[in-house]
């Protein structure tokens, strides 16, 4: 068993804040069962604490247990509180404190009081294109439940919700309630879960990028039914492209403004592969008309989207 000490869970997904801190309240669950005890939990949100004050974190449990504090929404904590705790950051607290925080701009001095002890922990959902991270998510939800899912119902789940951490849980949920025993399947999925979600406009450029007009077309009716402007769904489009030629020319991406990872440029070489001579080029022309299109023409957004998103899509 850990001794008592802060955690600051820290990341734009208050889902997983949650499941992160769950992670670490079972493994002191675990560690306490084994000595005998219970883990005495106090789950509290920052408005909680401002109406209510903090409870005693330096009395250990009168019934021998382990205490636990956990703090959601973290960064809207008073003032006082977050001063309060951050004096008590490894200083003989009895209870284990769990913060989980979207952000830690009011909580300044807290959060570099705790990231000095080593308790920080950022959590954040994949990015766009990490297909596995997000299949593995998905598998891990539906584990939550006690369930496995195969391949197929793990992208059904992602065509239905998109990138959207509490999206793929509610999801995951319904399809979850009403299946057969056994491992799930794509049919169980499609049965109960309707509607598609964004996966987001990186998601539609890579689709385009790999020459699959109709997987690219079903992720841009999904990033536009979530709202999306169709011009930053544009720019997506032409910043992915614009990578993949800086990468095809042996370019640095820095120097021209792109941001590419190494692993992602190890990608693009790949992708580089699925267009063939002037192709580049031709689809640089065809996102410029859409542009001036958009920002200038008389038909609907969504329509210049779709006929660009195809034409580059499909090899000529």
């Amino acid at each position: 068993m850990p001794p008592p000490g802060t955690l600051l869970f820290v990341g734009p997904q208050e889902l997983l804040l949650r499941r992160a801190a769950e992670r670490h309240l079972d493994d002191l669950r675990r560690d306490a069962a084994a000595q005998g005890h219970d883990l005495e939990l106090t789950d509290v949100r920052a408005t909680d604490v401002r109406d209510r004050g903090l409870p005693d974190l330096r009395t250990a449990s009168l019934f021998g247990g382990v205490r636990a504090l956990l703090v959601r929404e973290a960064q809207d904590l008073p003032a006082e509180a977050a001063a309060a705790l951050a004096d008590q950051v490894g200083d003989g607290a009895e209870a284990h404190v769990l913060l989980l925080a979207t952000g830690t701009q009011r909580i300044q001095g807290l959060a570099r009081k705790v990231k000095a002890a080593g308790g920080r922990i950022d959590v954040a959902p994949p990015r766009d294109w990490e297909d596995r991270k997000w299949a593995a998510l998905v598998a891990e939800e539906f584990g939550r439940h006690g369930r496995s899912a195969a391949p197929d119902a793990v992208a059904a789940i992602l065509d239905h919700a998109g990138l959207d951490v509490a999206t793929i849980a509610e999801k995951v949920a319904q399809a979850v309630a009403s299946a057969p025993p056994g491992r799930i399947g794509a049919k169980a999925v499609e049965a109960v879960v309707v509607g598609h979600g964004s996966r987001g406009s990186f998601a539609v450029a890579d689709a385009m990028c790999d020459r699959d007009g109709a997987a690219a077309l079903t992720l841009l009716r999904g990033v536009l039914d979530a709202g999306d402007d169709p011009v930053m769904v544009l720019g997506a489009l032409v910043y992915r492209l614009r990578s993949l030629v800086a990468v095809a020319g042996r370019l640095d991406p820095s120097a021209v403004g792109l941001n590419v990872s190494a692993g992602q440029a190890r990608r693009l070489q790949g992708v580089r592969r699925n267009f063939g001579p002037g192709e580049l080029s031709r689809a640089y022309r065809v996102l410029a008309d859409a542009d001036r299109e958009l920002k200038g023409g008389e038909l609907p957004g969504p329509f210049v989207l779709e006929r660009a998103v195809l034409e580059v899509a499909t090899p000529r």
